[in-house]
């Protein structure tokens, strides 16, 4: 069992207390599990506790995708229970978020867990198929529905993110024009990009225009 906690990084009491609870979960859940705590007021480098190795992330790792896209201007987000979402290897997990308020009710961190169910849903499809009852996943759907990118560092992530933003406009960058420019940054702002520091450099590296362009495209889109 692979347990790493940052114990250099100044947490608010509320984070700590998470820890031994985040211990004791991934414990009782077994190697097919992984749990992880991130702070978020440094979102691209926000684990300070990972127990298991399925997204084979370490401490200092970004916060996800989901997350992100969650929290962005969202004071009081809800938790995300229950969800699936696969990986680059194609595995399949089962997965929860559940965010960590201080005294004041303001968002400061998450508690995550992953549970591989892989084998699980197959063994679901090989027993659909024999029944003839066809396919299902672990909450009754034909097909898993969401979609959360794991990553080990922030480049990767921003990369991710920048790559559905291209799929969504449908354009390579050298044939964008202004309004295209637009949508994609209003793409990446809804995902929360922005939010992570220097974004707005990295973004206007991949987009072959000036980080002023990138914030006057902002003020354009609120």
């Amino acid at each position: 069992m692979r347990i790493l906690i940052d114990n250099e990084r100044k947490l608010h009491p509320y984070m700590e207390n998470i820890k031994s609870i985040a211990k004791g979960i991934y414990i009782t859940m077994g190697n097919n599990s992984e749990v992880i705590i991130h702070d978020l007021g440094r979102p691209e480098s926000s684990i300070v506790f990972i127990a298991g190795e399925l997204t084979k992330r370490n401490l200092g790792s970004p916060v996800t995708d989901l997350v992100l896209e969650t929290i962005r201007d969202n004071n009081n987000p809800e938790d995300i229970l229950n969800y699936t979402s696969t990986t680059k290897n194609n595995r399949i997990f089962k997965s929860s978020t559940m965010f960590i308020r201080d005294e004041k009710s303001k968002v400061i961190g998450c508690l995550c867990t992953n549970y591989d169910i892989t084998d699980i849903v197959f063994a679901q499809k090989i027993l659909g198929d024999f029944s003839g009852n066809g396919f299902q996943n672990s909450n009754g759907d034909s097909n898993i529905k969401s979609k959360e990118n794991f990553t080990s560092n922030i480049k990767e992530m921003l990369e991710n993110i920048f790559n559905e933003a291209l799929d969504y406009v449908g354009k390579p960058i050298s044939y964008m024009n202004k309004e295209d420019n637009i949508k994609m940054v209003k793409f990446l702002d809804e995902k929360g990009v922005f939010a992570i520091k220097n974004s707005v450099e990295i973004m206007a590296d991949y987009m072959n225009v000036s980080r002023y362009t990138i914030y006057n495209y902002l003020k354009e889109i609120k």
